[in-house]
């Protein structure tokens, strides 16, 4: 296993164990070598020993002394984490070897260090952007180079959701493992949507159904059993021809858009009728204005889902997020897995 810093390494470390591999670990062999050297365990050292093994031996050297262990005890086993392209090399020259990368937003795996606290991961923000850098490339071949591993993966995990989503990738990658190593029989697809890819798609698609000539946008609201009980997009009310109401974003309040436009998310909440949105997902691409919050907030929903946040700096999403922050309501920016979704109306 190879990826960035807190993208989640040791969390499929302790599923694969649960699954019954044994588990090494490559900063648990550098970790031994810088106390024989009466140095402390940190992340500098780390860096320092690990580069220096390799130097003095081979590119290779520290990942082969910890599959000799592994291999000495036999049985499917899972090695972290790999920062050379010369390891990756090495062991892939061994029997059924398979490389998992994992990574995620920085900002994500900051969180996560900070949560956990080890003695290596007291770090500020900036300082782990720095180390992150520091071992992401490097033309030397004993020296960590990330992006390199990461680009060698046989599989790649992006890890910004919750741990069932983290759960259920490595469950989909075993059992490709498996098929791949003993044949076995065929099991379900493994290339299908998140669940916050296809939330957010159902909200992209519906946006497809505005009339505005500027923006288009959907919103879809979720409950806690994953059902879609509310869908809209911007437009006008029912009644308003969008032939003879304005569309421009110009001019006096009356002759602009502005005056009668409903929300793409205010829609979703009336389409609703009347079900309880209580603890509710709201899935949107644009981050809401102050005006849409006020009846999220109202409504009882808990989480609203973004795309983008182009205009953070405008007084209008300012007052939404103070809204939001006050009435303990949930906004999460979301990376989806898939740069595009085709839709083909054939089967």
């Amino acid at each position: 296993m190879t990826g960035t810093l807190g993208a989640g390494k040791g969390t499929i470390s302790q599923l694969l164990i649960e699954r019954g591999l044994r588990h090494y670990s490559v900063r648990d062999f550098i970790s031994k070598e810088i106390e024989k050297r009466g140095l402390v365990v940190n992340r500098d050292n780390l860096v320092y020993v690990g580069n220096d093994l390799r130097e003095k031996n081979s590119s290779s050297y520290i990942v082969e002394q910890v599959y000799e262990l592994a291999k000495k005890d036999g049985g499917n086993c899972v090695i972290e984490s790999f920062r050379t392209q010369g390891e990756i090399d090495a062991l892939r020259k061994k029997d059924d070897f398979f490389l998992i990368a994992i990574d995620g937003n920085p900002g994500i795996r900051y969180s996560r260090i900070s949560e956990r606290a080890s003695e290596t991961d007291r770090i500020s923000f900036e300082v782990f952007l720095a180390n992150e850098q520091r071992e992401i490339f490097s033309y030397d071949p004993n020296k960590q180079n990330l992006s390199k591993c990461i680009s060698m993966a046989d599989f790649k995990i992006l890890n910004n959701g919750t741990i069932d989503e983290l759960k259920q990738n490595v469950e989909i990658i075993l059992q490709d493992i498996e098929r791949k190593t003993k044949k076995a029989p065929v099991s379900k697809r493994s290339e299908y949507l998140s669940w916050d890819d296809y939330f957010m798609g159902v909200s992209i698609l519906s946006a497809k159904r505005s009339k505005d000539p500027s923006t288009q946008v959907g919103a879809c609201i979720v409950n806690e059993d994953k059902k879609i009980i509310g869908i809209g997009y911007n437009g006008f009310p029912k009644g308003c021809s969008d032939e003879v109401f304005p569309w421009a974003r110009e001019g006096g309040f009356l002759e602009t858009k502005y005056a009668y436009v409903v929300h793409a998310e205010l829609n979703a909440i009336l389409n609703s009728l009347g079900r309880d949105l209580r603890n509710c997902t709201m899935y949107v691409a644009l981050f809401p204005c102050n005006e849409c919050t006020k009846a999220i907030i109202q409504s009882g929903i808990k989480r609203v889902v973004y795309l983008s946040d182009k205009y953070a700096d405008s007084d209008s999403v300012k007052a939404s997020k103070k809204m939001l922050d006050a009435a303990g309501v949930r906004y999460d920016r979301i990376i989806p897995k898939e740069k595009e979704i085709i839709l083909k109306f054939e089967v």
